[in-house]
């Protein structure tokens, strides 16, 4: 049996790919922003699925940036990443790239942070703490810390 630190950061990270198709597209023939919105809505909400190892629901979406347009055909790469846990909140880094399936480059469409709530028995339930094995997932942890804290502040008096 394999043993698998389920509270690492690492793990939680999830990564998918999705063709954009008309459905996703507005007037302009560009995928929608609503559109892209809920496929980082869901990414962000895989991440947090994984790490609470249970359901979870959307408190908020902060900080999102459209980088730039993504268009009908384009293959997205959808990277989700946990990168701070509070009682039961769970706060994911998500980003959007358009991904050139020539090349195997990424080049950033959309990101932003998603807020995901762990829910047990119809409530908010605690989630499992985050453990920092490398300087990257440290790093990474300190300034989910920082994000958490800044949007917190930013949010309380809504």
């Amino acid at each position: 049996m394999i043993n698998i630190d389920y509270s690492k950061i690492s793990f939680s990270r999830i990564e998918s790919i999705i063709p954009i198709q008309p459905i996703h597209s507005n007037s302009m023939g560009n995928a929608h922003g609503g559109e892209l919105m809920k496929i980082m809505d869901n990414t962000g909400g895989l991440s947090a699925y994984k790490h609470a190892k249970g359901k979870v629901v959307t408190a908020r979406v902060d900080d999102i940036v459209f980088h730039r347009p993504v268009h009908i055909g384009n293959v997205l790469n959808c990277i989700g990443q946990v990168i701070y846990v509070g009682n039961s909140s769970i706060l994911s880094y998500v980003a959007l790239y358009i991904y050139n399936v020539k090349d195997g480059t990424n080049t950033l469409a959309l990101s932003g942070y998603t807020t995901m709530i762990h829910i047990a028995d119809d409530k908010p339930s605690k989630v499992p703490g985050l453990v920092s094995t490398t300087e990257e997932e440290k790093e990474l942890y300190k300034f989910g810390e920082k994000k958490y804290y800044e949007i917190k502040e930013r949010t309380k008096n809504m």
